[in-house]
């Protein structure tokens, strides 16, 4: 069965997804369950940053975007994680997703690591060392809060609730075994499932990666696709976009980026085939909410 879109609401910011489909019932208002999936993805500028909300009352933060301020205005750098926690009310954090070391990925998780009113029960990683200020810092407070830390294995399915499946579908091999790769192609790729609508978080996976993907017997094909490494012609590639076959792709670029993203041949495909695309950069922070069954999207003006 095919999910059904209800309708696009433009100029909205959707804070937690309990809110936009009342009423709710007693239990779930007390429990913290409803019937709802929320998935949020967060205006960082050039960065990822991706807020799941499962209808058991989990809440998982994928990636957090730049480190700030030593970045240029319109290359990144915009701190909207913690202020959008804040707003949706979430003082507590299930599951941390490190996609990969780069900074536009983990250097926002520093200061919500160091942010002692937010709890934080595991972190998952690519298991991918890497030199930097950021991904050190990042370790150190890994270290400080004594954070359960997890590699996933090829295949892993993660608890993020009874209603919903998350299974990691990338790397398929041990980190100690992709020392070769580039770090985009040690980036966690995942696929979750509520009822009838999937979502594919592809962090900064490109050709070599997917191709893997395609042709591991993996289920890759999804309603809502993130589009890797924010639209550039090194992701994305044509077998594995048509396995996927998204109805949504999602493109997590900043405005006038100093690498262009998306490219011009990754864009100029995701049009081709009739997905209904929506960028950060033109539609601010993207929302989508599913009871399993239809999904809306919203989005809020970006600046």
């Amino acid at each position: 069965m095919q999910p059904k879109k209800r309708h696009y609401l433009p100029g909205l910011l959707i804070v937690p997804a309990a809110l936009l489909f009342l009423p709710l019932t007693a239990a779930s208002a007390t429990s913290g369950e409803s019937d709802i999936l929320s998935v949020t993805y967060l205006d960082v500028r050039q960065g990822d940053a991706e807020v799941i909300q499962t209808p058991d009352g989990k809440v998982i933060l994928i990636d957090a975007g730049q480190s700030g301020n030593k970045y240029r205005p319109f290359d990144g750098g915009k701190d909207v994680v913690i202020p959008f926690l804040e707003e949706a009310g979430i003082k507590k954090i299930d599951m941390v997703v490190v996609s990969h070391p780069h900074d536009d990925h983990v250097g926002g998780m520093v200061k919500v690591l160091a942010d002692r009113d937010i709890e934080v029960d595991a972190i998952l990683d690519s298991g991918l060392v890497y030199s930097s200020g950021g991904y050190e810092k990042y370790m150190e407070l890994i270290k400080d809060r004594k954070i359960k830390f997890m590699i996933p294995k090829m295949g892993e399915s993660l608890n993020w609730g009874d209603k919903v499946t998350a299974q990691v579908i990338y790397p398929q091999v041990p980190p100690h075994k992709r020392g070769h790769l580039s770090p985009n192609n040690n980036s966690i790729v995942i696929r979750m499932e509520y009822g009838d609508v999937s979502f594919l978080f592809t962090g900064d996976c490109e050709h070599e990666g997917e191709m893997e993907i395609t042709h591991s017997g993996a289920r890759n094909k999804v309603t809502v696709l993130k589009a890797g490494h924010h639209g550039s012609e090194t992701a994305t590639g044509s077998d594995y976009y048509f396995k996927a076959d998204p109805e949504v792709v999602i493109l997590n670029v900043g405005k006038r980026n100093k690498f262009h993203h998306p490219h011009w041949p990754t864009e100029k495909l995701l049009r081709e085939t009739g997905a209904d695309i929506y960028r950060t950069d033109h539609d601010g922070t993207i929302t989508i909410t599913t009871d399993g069954k239809t999904y809306d999207v919203a989005t809020a003006a970006a600046e």
